[in-house]
């Protein structure tokens, strides 16, 4: 990939810190942000909207977005991390850090679980 900030020059700390956020969610946030092939340490929004056409967040993500046509890690961080703030208050049962890893561009997106 393109990215300009190797996983292991990544301080998780220093986005984890004051965000509300779980080491976990925030390294999930990065996973995501990698696996839109990053380019000189930018993503472009194209291939971002193309993931939410079709989830309830999209129109909200658009407009957040604006006319911007890349966004830095920083300025992702920004807008998952409000987005993921809203999701915890309004569903706060629901881990937000479990599976991301397994389905990085299904953020939002639970492992559904067997029954016991």
């Amino acid at each position: 990939m393109g990215s300009s900030t190797s996983q292991n020059d990544f301080n998780v700390q220093h986005y984890q810190q004051n965000s509300g956020l779980s080491i976990k969610e925030v390294e999930g946030i990065k996973n995501v942000f990698d696996s839109l092939d990053p380019q000189d340490g930018l993503i472009r929004t194209g291939t971002l909207r193309k993931l939410y056409r079709d989830s309830y967040d999209a129109p909200q993500l658009n407009n957040k977005i604006g006319d911007r046509e890349t966004l830095t890690f920083d300025q992702f961080f920004e807008l998952m991390k409000t987005d993921m703030l809203e999701k915890k208050k309004q569903f706060p049962g629901v881990d937000f850090d479990d599976g991301i890893n397994e389905n990085v561009q299904c953020f939002f997106c639970h492992p559904q679980r067997q029954q016991t």
